[in-house]
C-alpha cells in the first residue's frame, strides 16, 4: 500500500524515530487526513480508527513497562496509552511523580560540580522495538474498516 511509508524509509532527514523532547510524530502516515475523511462515511468508522490507535499504543505502552528502570514502581505505573481519531501516543508521569519521567527519558546534562543523569529512553527504545508489530497491527485494522465499509457499501447498493 502506498499510503503506509515503510519503517526502513526515514520520514525526516533525521530518521522515522523522533528524537529529544520535541513534539513532532514519530511515525506519519501520508494521506492520513483524507483516510479519516473516508472513514467518516463508514459506520463506526472513526471508532474503529480510535481503537486501533489505542491497540497500538498498548503494544508500546506494555514493552515500555518492561524496559522503564524501576525504583519505586512509581514510573512503570504512569505509563499510559491512549488513542484518538488522529494519533496513538504513549505518555508517562503524572505531576504528583514530578518531571521524574522527563528526566529519567531525556536524562540531565552535567553542570558545574555536578554529573548529569545518562538519559534512558524507554519510550523511543520501546517504539523501535515494536514498530514491525504496530505497523502490521495498523496495516491490518486499516484493511479491516476498509472491508468493512466495502461490505457496508455493497448492502446499502443492494437495497436501493
Amino acid at each position: 500500500m502506498t499510503w503506509l511509508k515503510s519503517r526502513k524509509e526515514p520520514a525526516n532527514e533525521k530518521g522515522n524515530m523522533a528524537k529529544g523532547p520535541s513534539r513532532k510524530p514519530a511515525v506519519t502516515i501520508e494521506g492520513g487526513r483524507q483516510l479519516r475523511r473516508a472513514l467518516l462515511e463508514i459506520e463506526h468508522g472513526i471508532e474503529d480508527l480510535k481503537a486501533i490507535h489505542l491497540d497500538m499504543a498498548q503494544i508500546v505502552a506494555n514493552r515500555a513497562r518492561q524496559l522503564v528502570p524501576v525504583e519505586t514502581g512509581a514510573l512503570s505505573d504512569s505509563i499510559r496509552p491512549s488513542g484518538t481519531k488522529t494519533a496513538s501516543r504513549v505518555r508517562a508521569g503524572f505531576k504528583r511523580i514530578g518531571n521524574y519521567a522527563g528526566v529519567t527519558h531525556f536524562g540531565t546534562p552535567s553542570a558545574f560540580f555536578r554529573k548529569g543523569q545518562e538519559p534512558r529512553p524507554f519510550l523511543y527504545e520501546a517504539l523501535e522495538e515494536e514498530a514491525d508489530a504496530v505497523f502490521d497491527l495498523y496495516k491490518e485494522g486499516i484493511d479491516n474498516v476498509i472491508k468493512k465499509g466495502l461490505r457496508y457499501a455493497k448492502q446499502v447498493e443492494s437495497t436501493s
